[in-house]
């Protein structure tokens, strides 16, 4: 059966009501991830936006009767789930308001995807990450609250691509290889997700080592991320 390339492979298709390329956007995002993984895992040795670790180490914790650690882990895990339901809430509502206010309407099969609820997100993920910047206790369970608002709705934007995990990617270009289809579009779209990724690690790190634990990073983040979420518009 054919590999999938993932949802951002056919760029003619014009479904997209954003201003750049959906694979410019993926790259932005796949960078701004990187760069804010490796601040977390120099500062707070966890990566906040990924919970299949959150998840294993829980169920760790739990098995070694470590209550409070793994209730941290919840918390975050909790966090997230959070962040991204309000989200979808706040899509929903202005997808609402698309279609007059009528909540079971159904939108016309070739319908091109509105993205204005970013206008309200893109805020909401900079006031956090600010906030954030300012705590000692609560700040990675905060954190986690700002991915869960921002990821999952890029992914949704962007038809299921997802720009910050490695994984996935790393599976797709390995297939492609195996299967000797190295000109499928789908390769280049994870070829610049995992560069993107990789370059945001390196320079974040680099920036860390150069500005010491004191500076706003996240702060400097959340504008980032405001900033990408509004071109999305």
């Amino acid at each position: 059966c054919p590999i999938r390339g993932g949802g951002i492979q056919d760029d003619g298709d014009e479904k997209y009501q954003i201003s750049l390329s959906p694979l410019a956007f993926a790259s932005i995002f796949g960078f701004l991830g990187g760069w804010s993984h490796a601040v977390c895992n120099k500062q707070f040795d966890v990566y906040t936006s990924l919970m299949t670790g959150h998840f294993l180490n829980m169920s760790i914790l739990l098995a070694e009767k470590n209550w409070k650690k793994a209730l941290w882990r919840l918390s975050i895990i909790s966090s997230y789930i959070g962040g991204t339901a309000s989200a979808r809430s706040i899509e929903l509502k202005y997808e609402e308001q698309l279609q007059g206010g009528a909540k079971d309407a159904i939108p016309a099969k070739d319908a091109i995807p509105t993205n204005k609820h970013f206008k309200m997100i893109a805020p909401l993920a900079f006031a956090i990450f600010v906030i954030a910047d300012g705590l000692q206790r609560g700040k990675i369970a905060l954190l986690a609250f700002g991915y869960g608002l921002i990821y999952p709705s890029v992914t949704s934007a962007l038809g299921g691509t997802i720009t910050h995990l490695m994984t996935g990617h790393t599976t797709k270009v390995a297939r492609l290889l195996g299967g000797n289809q190295i000109h499928h579009k789908g390769m280049k779209t994870s070829l610049c997700i995992l560069g993107s990724v990789i370059s945001g690690a390196v320079f974040g790190t680099n920036v860390l080592e150069l500005l010491g634990d004191k500076f706003p990073y996240f702060s400097v983040l959340g504008f980032l991320y405001a900033a990408a979420l509004l071109l999305l518009l």
